[in-house]
């Protein structure tokens, strides 16, 4: 990963938050193999919803963070023990916070003494340039369909709507969607995060369809969507979570790499 500005005041983070227009400005703080990279431009862009605050030196950001309505906020540039306190209160009534950091030999003990635990978690993509997923075979019983405006709206799906929120217009705008529907209801959804040049996925099965290999399929198609123009991949997961490891590896992704999160519910 890329090297980070010099640090600024360890004792002050100053971090203020950055109007929509300005938010182009913390792309270079993003490395390419940052964690969770698509979150993060997909917030920049106003793919997804959420807001980003920036700790400035001689009228440059040198440390930002971008907080999604999902679980997962991100943490970039040079930080110091007084970016994660303050990270800490500005997060205050997220709930459940995943926050991505780079990595520093400090920043796990800094994260703690702020309150948060630490936790790792893998990143899976494509093992090389130019892969194309395979499209996947629909089980008998079920229909394969792009998510549109009418399913969005209707769609009944935590994960999809932690991150997307209930724009639909945003949400057909700037991302994409394919579900498994039966007799008329969804089953399986998946959806991509798209942003720097990543899909990354993540799947929600209803309870009544799971154990029958519903994610892999929505998944694929996705996955299959992202590799016919161009967009690379990426699953994320707990390292503890068998399930996904293995359907990231079933769908021909390899683990690229493992990072520190600073988990904490807020």
């Amino acid at each position: 990963m890329s090297t980070a500005p010099p640090a600024p005041d360890m004792d002050r983070a100053q971090l203020v938050e950055v109007a929509a227009a300005d938010l182009p400005r913390l792309v270079p703080l993003f490395a390419p193999d940052h964690p969770n990279l698509a979150f993060a431009r997909a917030v920049i862009d106003g793919a997804i919803p959420g807001r980003a605050w920036a700790q400035f030196h001689n009228g440059a950001p040198v440390a930002c963070l971008v907080a999604t309505t999902a679980p997962f906020c991100l943490a970039a540039g040079a930080l110091t023990p007084a970016f994660f306190a303050e990270a800490k209160r500005l997060l205050a009534g997220h709930g459940e916070v995943q926050l991505v950091h780079p990595p520093g030999p400090d920043n796990g003990a800094w994260a703690e003494r702020a309150g948060f635990t630490t936790g790792q978690r893998l990143h899976f993509t494509h093992p090389r340039d130019g892969y194309i997923a395979p499209p996947p075979a629909v089980p008998d019983g079920y229909e394969l369909v792009r998510i549109d405006a009418d399913t969005f709206s209707g769609l009944e799906s935590p994960m999809a709507r932690s991150i997307f929120g209930t724009d639909t217009a945003q949400y057909i705008a700037h991302a994409v969607g394919f579900a498994l529907v039966q007799d008329g209801r969804v089953a399986a959804d998946a959806h991509g995060v798209l942003g720097g040049g990543l899909n990354e996925l993540g799947t929600h099965i209803h309870p009544d369809h799971r154990r029958k290999g519903l994610a892999f399929v929505v998944l694929g198609a996705v996955n299959h969507w992202g590799c016919e123009r161009g967009l690379r991949s990426v699953i994320t997961c707990h390292e503890d979570k068998t399930p996904s490891i293995s359907l990231a590896r079933k769908l021909g992704l390899t683990e690229e790499f493992s990072y520190s999160i600073a988990k904490a519910t807020c």
